[in-house]
């Protein structure tokens, strides 16, 4: 496994504010992660958990107290006096997957979101995923955060995504995307056409084409490769 030494600190400096760094989970992060918590908004909250509930002390416990060999985690730290934490992520390996898949999440503090620090995690988390030879993340969200959707769709990424009316699932491939055909260049550039149609899946264009809106498909499963 790959430790989590100094390589995967970072300093993040948003403008007109304090400057954030990232850097690995530790266990003694626990409570700091909790008051975090204490501070969120409803939608945050939400967003991140997909319910009103927020994880109890025992459970931030153990994602501070990760194995190695099941996933990894970081924080974003700010000063305020004493180092508070204003950002989580982590990734969880899935044991059943056919595939080496982990799935992550990752939750920014209010007030310091819009700032790039959630790129900045996600950035670290597929960097250690990769070097850990995880090949799949599988992200779980809602279909309002947009932030959330925003941030897949400008990673570069090749993608599956599927969806519903309460939850998207992207599955994001973290190897070297395979040979773009013509066909699906085509797709992806007038995919928007079929907007609007009923179906399970949601195809969203990536690359040169991410600032096209989700086309949805009727009960096919393609794979767009980043282009």
């Amino acid at each position: 496994m790959t430790s989590m030494t100094k390589q995967w600190v970072a300093k993040q400096s948003p403008p007109n504010k304090p400057t954030v760094t990232v850097r690995p989970i530790q266990p003694g992060d626990a409570d700091l992660i909790n008051e975090m918590h204490q501070r969120l908004s409803p939608d945050s909250i939400y967003y991140r958990y997909l319910q009103a509930r927020i994880p109890s002390i025992a459970e931030i416990e153990q994602v501070c107290r990760l194995d190695p060999a099941k996933g990894a985690g970081f924080v974003a730290t700010a000063q305020r006096g004493a180092e508070i934490i204003v950002g989580v992520a982590y990734y969880v390996r899935e044991p059943q997957a056919e595939g080496p898949t982990a799935e992550p999440g990752i939750l920014i503090e209010d007030q310091f979101q819009g700032q790039g620090i959630g790129r900045r995690l996600w950035q670290q988390l597929h960097e250690h995923a990769k070097a850990n030879q995880i090949r799949w993340l599988r992200v779980l969200f809602n279909p309002n955060n947009y932030r959330v959707l925003r941030l897949l769709q400008e990673s570069g990424f090749a993608y599956q995504a599927q969806a519903n009316w309460w939850l998207n699932e992207y599955l994001v491939a973290l190897g070297e995307p395979p040979h773009q055909s013509r066909w699906q260049r085509v797709f992806n550039h007038f995919g928007l056409l079929l907007a609007g149609q009923a179906g399970s899946y949601l195809a969203a264009p990536i690359g040169t084409y991410a600032n096209y809106e989700p086309v949805w498909l009727n009960h096919y499963h393609i794979y767009l490769p980043a282009g």
